[in-house]
């Protein structure tokens, strides 16, 4: 049987080893903004493991999830544009 939030984690771990491949190359070129581009699809990592949490039942653990996305997010575009 398949589960329904299979998706979702397989999603996941993507942009989580998308967001490794992207800093390391953000790192090695010295780039600003493929570094804001890693940690944006590293908080779309993070929203998708909330996102398996609420199809779990998990409404705490999506919360907390769903809340550090949106911050990774304000605040790397702060610190980007500031």
């Amino acid at each position: 049987m398949r589960h329904p939030y299979k998706k979702f984690a397989q999603l996941q771990l993507l942009t989580l080893f998308i967001s490794l491949f992207i800093g390391t190359i953000a790192f090695i070129q010295g780039s600003v903004f493929l570094a804001l581009l890693s940690i944006i699809t590293l908080s779309l990592s993070f929203l998708f493991e909330g996102i398996v949490a609420m199809k779990k039942d998990h409404t705490l653990l999506f919360g907390q999830q769903l809340l550090r996305a949106i911050i990774i997010i304000l605040c790397a575009g702060f610190i980007y544009f500031y």
